[in-house]
């Protein structure tokens, strides 16, 4: 009976501590999102482009084309071309033209939707926007 019960303990401690863990990574990512630096940014195109084929084997195979999209985003120095979104249901809700926030983390940029909701995308290219040189 012994045995059972430091069997039990040595299980117990070992979940307790893969939540401990789990739940410290969530509170990081929570704290990491509130970290970004926001920089004031407009949406300046919208670009999409086909190219390829999904193929699911459903009862036969049934495919269908590609289409990707690509948003592109200016702030006082970058431009930055974000996607490629491939799927409408997460094509982002933000106005061409339009003011927005971005902000970089790595190789991803966080954009904020005409709701105020943050997006992740894949920064794909970056482009130097140089400030025009006033009269010397």
């Amino acid at each position: 009976m012994g045995r059972h019960l430091a069997a039990a303990l040595v299980g117990a401690r070992r979940v307790a501590l893969i939540l401990a863990v789990l739940s410290s990574s969530l509170a990081l990512a929570r704290v990491r999102a509130k970290d970004l630096q926001w920089k004031d940014a407009k949406v300046i195109d919208i670009t999409s482009e086909r190219g390829g084929v999904a193929v699911v084997p459903i009862t036969a195979l049934v495919g269908g084309p590609i289409s990707k999209t690509f948003y592109w985003v200016q702030t006082d120095d970058t431009i930055y071309v974000l996607g490629p979104v491939l799927t409408r249901s997460h094509f982002l809700n933000v106005t061409l033209h339009g003011p927005t926030k971005l902000a970089i983390d790595g190789n991803h940029g966080h954009i904020l939707d005409d709701y105020g909701k943050d997006q992740k995308v894949r920064v794909i290219e970056k482009i130097a926007h140089p400030k025009p040189e006033g009269p010397q």
